[in-house]
């Protein structure tokens, strides 16, 4: 815990490592946004879908990196159609969870969204899971320069997490299973402790894997020593992503 709180300690401090000034942008920071904010939302009138796949991005710049990302890509070429329905039922699964986190969640609502595979997956998860702080909101780190577009933050167990849900139709019972997805939490958190808009500090992560036959969906807590060991692993990935984008660059300009 105190590796992972004195590397976000020397990042708020820090001008040695940045992305290119073209890449920091605005971002709206949640519909559903709880708790007193540090300061007032400077990024409301800027294009939320535009920049919510920036954290993606550079998670799958890699030509041979597999990603959630990268996967959807090959099995669109090779399904067409299956895998955007499969994409839709993600999308559509995120929308039933927020519907059920938020305040404005009412029981027919419940009842509906519980019709879903995927909610019944994971209704063992969300008995545990409450005092959420934010949904479907974005962060913006202004020391490294990254924007992103988080699930979800809330207690879980007791402890407060930045909890990212995914849908797959194969069994994913270990973290390694899920690819890049460790990485994605944790560039959220480590940008939502910088980003003044939020009043509360985020040390933990969990990913969540949920199954359309409605099967016990699995759950990936990331303690502290876990997410320390992300991050840095995150620092050389954005490292990367910047070297990429600066050659990117320079080679425009000539």
């Amino acid at each position: 815990m105190k590796a992972f709180q004195t590397i976000c300690r020397q990042l708020r401090s820090s001008r040695g490592f940045s992305v290119e000034p073209a890449l920091r942008v605005g971002f709206f920071t949640s519909s559903y946004s709880y708790g007193r904010k540090k300061k007032v939302n400077p990024y409301e009138e800027v294009n939320q879908e535009k920049y919510s796949n920036l954290v993606q991005s550079v998670l799958s710049f890699r030509g041979h990196a597999q990603t959630p990302e990268s996967l959807f890509e090959e099995d669109n070429l090779l399904y067409g159609p299956v895998s955007k329905y499969l994409f839709l039922q993600g999308k559509r699964f995120h929308e039933d969870l927020e519907s059920i986190l938020s305040p404005q969640e009412n029981l027919k609502e419940r009842d509906e969204n519980l019709e879903s595979g995927y909610i019944r997956s994971v209704q063992h998860i969300l008995k545990d899971v409450n005092g959420v702080r934010a949904l479907e909101s974005a962060v913006q780190h202004e020391t490294l320069k990254y924007v992103g577009l988080l699930d979800c933050v809330a207690e879980y167990q007791g402890k407060l997490c930045v909890i990212d849900w995914k849908t797959s139709e194969k069994p994913k019972p270990f973290i390694r299973n899920t690819f890049d997805n460790p990485l994605q939490v944790v560039a959220y958190m480590g940008a939502i402790n910088q980003d003044a808009n939020y009043s509360f500090q985020v040390q933990y992560g969990l990913i969540v894997v949920a199954y359309k036959d409605g099967s016990p969906a699995h759950s990936h807590f990331m303690d502290t020593e876990l997410c320390s060991q992300y991050w840095t692993k995150w620092l050389l990935r954005l490292e990367e992503y910047t070297k990429k984008e600066k050659n990117q660059n320079i080679r425009k300009s000539d």
